[in-house]
């Protein structure tokens, strides 16, 4: 039991008897702490609530933070990699379609629609050839 005697001049000490607000499950002493309006606040009771912002005090004015090369540290902003630094990236890269995989195509000079039609059938062939397409 914590008595007036006893406590620190923050807590003031009140019969559950008089204490019309306090949770309705207590007993004769019960520890209850409340906020600047005096409603009962829950500590540790298994219950939820949440806290404004601008309630917590003693916060820095911002957060920096911790730039470092290990797997649970920030990496900077600038940060890069080389295609080394990234397994297979570069056999990916390499098995891409370069210009020299695919035959070259002239430039239709169709003028009927039986002209654009065997041109375009030329470029699709071209296109399956070169794995671009099925």
């Amino acid at each position: 039991m914590l008595s007036e005697k006893r406590s620190p001049n923050y807590v003031t000490v009140i019969p559950a008897a008089n204490a019309t607000k306090l949770p309705e499950k207590r007993q004769q002493d019960y520890v209850v702490f409340v906020d600047d309006t005096g409603k009962p606040v829950d500590i540790g009771g298994g219950g939820s609530s949440s806290v404004a912002w601008a309630d917590i005090t003693g916060k820095p004015a911002t957060f920096a933070p911790t730039i470092g090369t290990t797997a649970t540290t920030a990496a900077a902003g600038n940060h890069t990699h080389t295609i080394a630094n990234v397994t297979g990236l570069q056999a990916a890269l390499d098995a891409k379609l370069t210009a020299s995989k695919a035959a070259t195509q002239a430039n239709s000079t169709a003028t009927d629609v039986a002209g654009v039609v065997s041109d375009l059938n030329a470029l699709l062939a071209k296109l399956k050839a070169a794995g671009i397409m099925a």
